[in-house]
């Protein structure tokens, strides 16, 4: 462990505060001292020294531990602005010395501290503004400068894209390795008034990202003051699991008599951080925009009280959750769902889909956004993308769906291709933390090993088929003894957290009628089972539908959905499907069940072939007729059927028609809530899973929201407040 993180793990530290602020509030010369370059404060290491020194000397003298270089648009890339890109390593380099020439007049046994500033430049790759490539090279360069100067740390700020962090972070990694330096990378991220970061990343979105990327401390800096970070500040107590940091502005700065200012007090700084202090565990104090050293002066004079004779607190033990997930660039998508699977919508697939295919073709790319965005909408918490079509061109249309998705579908995306190059285009483009789909040792293990290499750097999931160099694992020994192989050369090898690995061990269609097919499907099951006992951090995923090839689509939709919940049962976590044909088992008539079930189990017996027995049940049926029902005459039954259903479309109408006869009380009472208990009789016998129950619920949710201005009001009753409560975490949370 580095020293600055040893210190941080047992001592709250202090962080300096705004430079820029200061530097404009001086009388400094843009000919002389900017040599021309107006707002150019980097080139003040080189032109005027003596200013940027006594900045961190008047930060160290408050109390700081760390102060931060004079490097916030020290990229290449922001240096360009400026013509000064060819001397970005030398500017960077002499920042960081200068830091440590302020600090040598403070050598009193204390350790303090210099950390290389980064900022974010002013283009973000999400939005477009410039490619992936060479927004890290330009890191890389100021990076190496940085470390070369001797900065204890890389602190990566302001930042307001996660594509763009990223590229900052691959670029330090990139710099500490040129050197062979142990560096410790810090990222803050800079939440708007919105709640987000400017692109739209959640903080949950954001430190999902930054968390793949193993960066040693996460942060909240610049954009607002403490009172506008506390939620989020709260949100990393709970859930980041490693160091956090806090460097809010002096408030939210107001125009007074045309200048900029900040209304936030020394002392309330204080106060707020020790709030942060106390109940969010923060290891890490400072300050941004409009804070100034008597700000800093104040949060230490709080941390020397707080410390006692240590002069600083140990960090407060935090009792964290962190939950594995993936991102879109919008927000996190748990790898597990809570009693459901992770669903990964299977349409946008030039392969699989003839529609997804023909937008494809004709390059409509609005067409083929809109097919993700419909899978979403029918309960798809990830999206598979695959532009691999014969002739086509793969790389160039993976780019440009890619940088379409990204931006419009708020879902994290599968990057399937068996082509390295499209997946690393793709994770090129892509802000959020993404699937790799897939890798697997047909061809050995050198694609495989390039592939989980850029899992590393870009921070993804990977999807490991258990197929080695004989072929396609369809035992059960042999999809777990690939399954041990692949953990072995992904985690212990490659350091990919077991977490983000997705095993798939394989589903083969059970319909051919060969004797060899029959067992296939129970093979799938028991190595499940088998795989989950033996690696339980890992993830389990099926493309669900390969099971049922070759049937009807009336009959593929019912085994597929009797499958899915044998898988289930088994500890399967996540699917490839359409979501929208699959079927809660409630709806399937029951002996549709059974000889489903014998199918899969291979319950063949003396004159019983449950094969022939299922495709006989579809012999004369088409998808269309299996799935409809009689429409109920009256209005009430529909609303019932409504609400066992999750069936929201037209609900407005039904409620309106039945308030003909009904109250509203009356509907909520003896209609809707009649359904309900339909639906918690349905889920308790095992009839309708989770993710069936929490439609209707929303369907029971939107139905009150209508009736409750329609009810009578009685002059004597009033609002009660009832509280309930359950354990966190328990799984009655989500009735909550």
């Amino acid at each position: 462990m580095s020293l600055i993180l040893d210190h941080l793990s047992r001592r709250v530290l202090l962080c300096d505060g705004g430079m820029g602020s200061l530097i404009q509030a001086m009388d400094l010369s843009v000919d002389r001292d900017f040599q021309g370059r107006e707002n150019c404060t980097e080139i003040l290491v080189e032109s005027r020294p003596d200013v940027i020194r006594d900045i961190h000397g008047l930060y160290f003298a408050a109390g700081a531990d760390c102060v931060e270089t004079d490097t916030f648009g020290g990229s290449p890339v922001t240096l360009a602005e400026f013509d000064l890109a060819d001397r970005a390593f030398a500017l960077n380099k002499r920042a960081a010395e200068v830091a440590r020439e302020a600090m040598e007049p403070f050598r009193d046994g204390r350790e303090r501290f210099v950390l290389g500033g980064v900022g974010p430049g002013t283009k973000l790759p999400s939005l477009g503004h410039i490619d992936y490539d060479t927004l890290e090279a330009g890191y890389l360069i100021q990076c190496e400068g940085l470390i070369a100067g001797g900065v204890d740390a890389i602190l990566i700020e302001t930042c307001q894209d996660p594509l763009q962090i990223k590229a900052a972070v691959n670029g330090a990694k990139g710099a500490r390795s040129k050197l062979g330096a142990a560096t410790p990378i810090f990222v803050q991220v800079t939440v708007e008034t919105t709640g987000t970061l400017l692109v739209g990343a959640d903080i949950a979105a954001a430190a999902t990202v930054i968390e793949s990327l193993g960066a040693d401390m996460v942060g909240l800096n610049c954009a607002t003051g403490p009172h506008e970070m506390a939620e989020h500040v709260r949100w990393l107590s709970r859930n980041w699991p490693r160091l956090i940091s806090v460097q809010p502005n002096a408030g939210l700065p107001e125009l007074v008599d045309g200048k900029t200012r900040y209304p936030l007090a020394p002392a309330d700084l204080a106060t707020w951080h020790e709030r942060f202090l106390s109940e969010d565990g923060i290891n890490l104090a400072g300050g941004c925009c409009g804070t100034t050293p008597d700000h800093i002066a104040a949060v230490d004079a709080m941390l020397r009280r707080v410390g006692g004779d240590k002069g600083r607190p140990a960090p407060v033990r935090r009792s964290v959750h962190w939950v594995p997930a993936v991102a879109s660039l919008y927000g996190q998508t748990p790898l597990r769902q809570e009693n459901a699977f992770l669903s990964i919508g299977e349409r946008c697939n030039a392969n699989g889909s003839k529609k997804f295919r023909q937008y494809q073709e004709a390059k409509d790319w609005d067409g083929a956004v809109s097919m993700a965005r419909e899978q979403v909408r029918e309960g798809s918490h990830t999206i598979d993308l695959s532009t691999a079509l014969v002739g086509g061109d793969e790389i160039g249309d993976m780019i440009e769906v890619v940088g379409r998705m990204r931006g419009s579908v708020n879902a994290p995306l599968v990057i399937d291709s068996t082509e390295t190059p499209v997946i690393e285009a793709a994770l090129k483009l892509y802000g959020g933390k993404a699937i790799i789909n897939s890798i697997n040792f047909e061809d050995g293990e050198t694609m495989a090993g390039e592939r989980l290499a850029l899992a590393r750097k870009f921070g993804a999931a990977v999807i490991a088929l258990t197929i080695d160099e004989q072929g396609m694992a369809k035992d059960v020994p042999s999809k777990l003894r690939i399954a041990h192989r692949l953990y072995d050369f992904a985690v212990n090898r490659h350091g990919l957290p077991p977490s983000d690995l997705m095993f798939d061990p394989l589903t083969f269609t059970i319909c051919t009628g060969k004797d060899d097919d029959r067992g296939l499907a129970l093979n799938t099951l028991d190595a499940i089972e088998k795989i989950v006992a033996e690696l339980p951090e890992c993830q389990i995923v099926l493309g669900l539908s390969n099971v049922s090839f070759g049937l009807k689509p009336a009959a593929r939709h019912v085994l597929n959905s009797v499958f899915l919940d044998h898988a289930l049962k088994r500890g399967m976590t996540s699917a490839i499907v359409h979501v929208s044909k699959l079927m809660p088992l409630h709806k399937i008539p029951a002996e549709e069940v059974q000889i489903a079930e014998d199918l899969i189990l291979d319950r063949r017996r003396e004159g019983y072939d449950p094969l022939h027995a299922f495709i006989a049940l579809f012999q004369d049926r088409t998808a269309e007729v299996a799935e409809t029902r009689a429409r109920p005459a009256s209005p009430e039954e529909r609303l019932k059927r409504r609400i066992v259903d999750g069936d929201r479309l037209g609900l407005e109408e039904d409620l309106t028609e039945a308030l003909k006869t009904n109250t509203a009380l009356g509907l909520i009472n003896d209609v809707l809530l009649d359904g309900m208990k339909e639906v918690g009789e349905l889920f308790g016998s095992g009839k309708m899973q989770l993710p069936f129950v929490l439609q209707s619920a929303e369907t029971m949710k939107a139905s009150v929201a209508f009736l409750e201005p329609r009810m009578e009001r009685n002059e004597s009753s009033r609002k009660a407040t009832i509280v309930l409560a359950t354990v966190k975490g328990d799984v009655h949370d989500i009735g909550k």
